[in-house]
């Protein structure tokens, strides 16, 4: 592999060609290689031929190969993983090179009240996995992770508020995918401490912060 490139799912992956001057361009052939599903095969040829075999209507040419032979896949699956090699002819002699396309797959995030002592943040069926950290000091928290088939990882972290003095908590969950951190914090609901009733007074929305 020459180089990686990342993709959020859902949205346009560009790989490109070894740099060279067009007007060398004999013929430009790239092989689509993903860890699951079938190879596919895109290429052009200077004399304007362009062959398509096995490729799906999303994955295509940037703009007109001749002038550009970069390779584009709109939108990007998570199925679109692997590897993806670019081999050109030209007039100067062949050059070729391996792209790893990697697919980010941004978390669903929750935030609920399991018990009157335990809250429970959840970020689901992200790739990689997103890290999970409470904005309170106070209260133990523990995590597990559940790797599922299609290569994402749910993780949940518990909160024990038992001896805690915090009523009112924030998760915060960041992943690559987002390029963020999110915050959430639980809508209403009571916590007891010490035989206190504390009332969380709800969030009206989930904070985004860069």
């Amino acid at each position: 592999v020459d180089n990686t490139v990342s993709a959020v799912v859902g949205t346009k992956a560009v790989l490109r060609c070894p740099n060279i001057s067009v007007s060398s361009l004999i013929l430009v052939v790239w092989h689509i290689r993903p860890k699951n599903g079938s190879h596919c095969l895109l290429a052009h040829r200077a004399d304007t031929k362009t062959d398509r075999t096995n490729c799906t209507k999303r994955i295509t040419w940037e703009s007109y190969p001749a002038h550009d032979p970069t390779l584009q896949i709109h939108p990007v699956r998570l199925a679109d993983e692997g590897n993806y090699i670019c081999e050109i002819a030209t007039s100067d002699g062949n050059l070729d090179q391996v792209s790893a396309l990697i697919v980010l797959v941004p978390p669903v995030v929750t935030l609920t009240h399991e018990s009157n002592e335990v809250v429970v943040c959840q970020a689901s069926a992200g790739k990689p996995a997103g890290e999970i950290s409470w904005a309170q000091g106070s209260g133990h928290s523990t995590e597990n992770k559940t790797h599922h088939t299609n290569g994402t990882v749910t993780i949940l972290s518990r909160l024990s508020l038992i001896n805690s003095t915090n009523a009112y908590v924030t998760c915060l969950v960041t992943h690559p995918a987002l390029n963020q951190t999110i915050e959430l914090s639980p809508g209403e609901y009571h916590v007891f401490l010490t035989g206190i009733s504390f009332m969380v007074i709800p969030c009206a929305s989930v904070l985004l912060s860069i």
